[in-house]
């Protein structure tokens, strides 16, 4: 479970600038990606759908393929699309991002996970990640956010209802916090299928509702 320092460390979002006028500069981008190795180089595929390639990391990561990073870098030169990236790149800064898996609700958790309210800000799907960008208040106990799945609480088939899950523990709130936290959709594939509609809820402050609908998962 993810607490209150782990989103803290991750604190920035920002998706892919528009990179279409490419002029060789000293800028550097901020992204969340997906890093997969491509023979002796890495490709990183930013949430935008921009693929990048570069030679080498600036850490020693020992990582499977479609691992979630956040990553700083700046262009190198534009290549034909042809070649299946969009620019080379020299990464200045690279982390895996802490990834969590669905929960199943039971008897047992039901009661346990908590419904503290959050700002959410966005939501959306890259590959097999569902990421939640969001604020909220915190003291000093650990917070835990989770994203569940309960069979009572589905409508048809068709579409699958995924609720927001925080447990601030009791927590008296001193300051404001934003991050963004992502989880895993693999579980959700069914045979025979190509895609799933997700349905996300959550609660926000004021006793406010949020439920964003028609979300894509393909796969």
């Amino acid at each position: 479970m993810n607490s209150v320092k782990k989103i803290v460390f991750l604190i920035f979002i920002t998706l892919s600038s528009c990179m279409d006028d490419f002029r060789e500069s000293d800028n550097y981008y901020l992204d969340l990606a997906i890093m997969n190795h491509e023979g002796d180089n890495y490709l990183i595929t930013t949430d935008a759908g921009v693929k990048l390639m570069t030679k080498s990391l600036p850490v020693e990561i020992d990582f499977d393929d479609n691992v979630r990073v956040d990553v700083r870098y700046k262009l190198l030169s534009p290549v034909d699309t042809s070649e299946g990236f969009s620019y080379w790149v020299d990464v200045d800064e690279i982390g895996e991002i802490l990834t969590k898996e669905i929960i199943t609700i039971n008897d047992e958790n039901r009661d346990s996970l908590g419904s503290a309210p959050v700002k959410f800000y966005n939501v959306w799907i890259t590959q097999d990640y569902l990421t939640v960008y969001l604020s909220f208040y915190a003291g000093t106990e650990t917070h835990y956010f989770n994203l569940t799945f309960d069979e009572k609480e589905q409508a048809n088939n068709d579409t699958i209802l995924l609720t927001f899950r925080h447990q601030d523990n009791g927590d008296v709130p001193r300051q404001y916090y934003t991050g963004y936290i992502t989880f895993k959709l693999n579980t959700l594939r069914a045979p025979q299928k190509t895609k799933r509609v997700i349905n996300f809820r959550g609660r926000e402050y004021d006793n406010v509702d949020y439920l964003l609908e028609d979300l894509i998962y393909t796969y």
